[in-house]
């Protein structure tokens, strides 16, 4: 295969302007333009001012700090490609990844998620994504009692890690791995330090609750935002045989009416297109005000991740 850089590529041609394009944005770095045929009701392609010829390259063009997986809270299973590179959830494919902003259930969460797809898949395996100000407006006209909680006590979000990583699940990453330690003592020391309350269940398990954390806020972005994991924990979080408390609570531990999460999952669907695939893709997303997930597929599926910008954020005092 010819790994040199291709100088008549078309991209190339662009950015010496010898085709031309509706610019949006220009730095050093990077050149933003409409698409000639546009795929969505705003189609932009940005594309690096250097001549890069990966996915892990192109990243490096922008210039932006590196959250690294292994310091992540996150609970699904990934595997690393590079330093700045890793697979997006392993979920088998039939298992749909509900909306969510990336780590929002965690205190510390990237600013910009950057999406690679190196192989669509044969059927299916959409990325939907939804403007969370947008559904926020909605879901405030239609419970605005709901809203006014969230905003007052935010919420709380319980899981369970397993002893070891289930790959069948999409938040099936071990205990060891999520909090980055190798044993029981050193898991529960990281917890207390965060602020989290714990219990461990009889299959060697782990049962975690966050700290109360903010639902809604503008987060300096001159908007409000549903930025939360309110959508993906109500639809799809699973209980362990032994964990039957309920995945969500407002950050005063009260409980959360079935009917408004249903609402909140309604909205956010409501406000979401697909991202369909073709092979060479890349997405841009701005994890404060977009949300994310993955349509269920057939066949294999490739996409590949990076996070930048990691975001560090108080614990709610109530």
């Amino acid at each position: 295969m010819n790994k040199s850089y291709d100088k008549n590529n078309i991209f190339a041609k662009i950015l010496r302007s010898e085709i031309p394009c509706h610019k949006e944005l220009e730095n050093d770095h990077a050149l933003a333009f409409s698409d000639i045929n546009p795929q969505s009701p705003i189609h932009i392609l940005i594309i690096p001012q250097k001549a890069y010829l990966n996915f892990h390259d192109f990243i490096e063009a922008f210039d932006l700090p590196n959250f690294t997986y292994t310091e992540s809270f996150s609970n699904a299973v990934r595997h690393n490609r590079t330093s700045r590179v890793f697979t997006a959830n392993e979920a088998p494919p039939e298992v749909e990844i509900f909306l969510h902003h990336e780590m929002a259930q965690t205190l510390t969460f990237p600013g910009q998620l950057f999406f690679f797809c190196e192989k669509p898949a044969e059927k299916g395996g959409a990325t939907p994504i939804c403007r969370s100000d947008h559904a926020l407006l909605a879901l405030t006209a239609l419970r605005p009692e709901f809203v006014a909680k969230l905003r007052a006590l935010g919420v709380r979000y319980r899981n369970s890690m397993p002893i070891d990583a289930d790959v069948a699940s999409g938040q099936g990453r071990s205990w060891k791995d999520t909090l980055n330690v190798s044993n029981a003592e050193q898991a529960e020391t990281r917890l207390t330090e965060l602020g989290y309350s714990f219990r461990w269940l009889n299959d060697g398990g782990l049962s975690v609750q966050t700290p109360a954390l903010m639902a809604v806020d503008e987060f300096g972005r001159g908007k409000d935002i549903f930025f939360n994991q309110i959508v993906a924990a109500a639809a799809s979080w699973a209980n362990a045989d032994d964990d039957p408390e309920p995945r969500l609570c407002f950050g005063d531990h009260s409980r959360i009416d079935t009917a408004d999460l249903e609402a909140a999952i309604d909205v956010s669907y409501e406000n979401t297109i697909d991202i369909e695939w073709q092979k060479g893709d890349i997405a841009l997303l701005d994890n404060l005000k977009v949300m994310h997930g993955r349509r269920s597929f057939e066949g294999t599926r490739s996409v590949l991740a990076a996070l930048c910008s990691p975001i560090a954020r108080p614990a709610l005092r109530l």
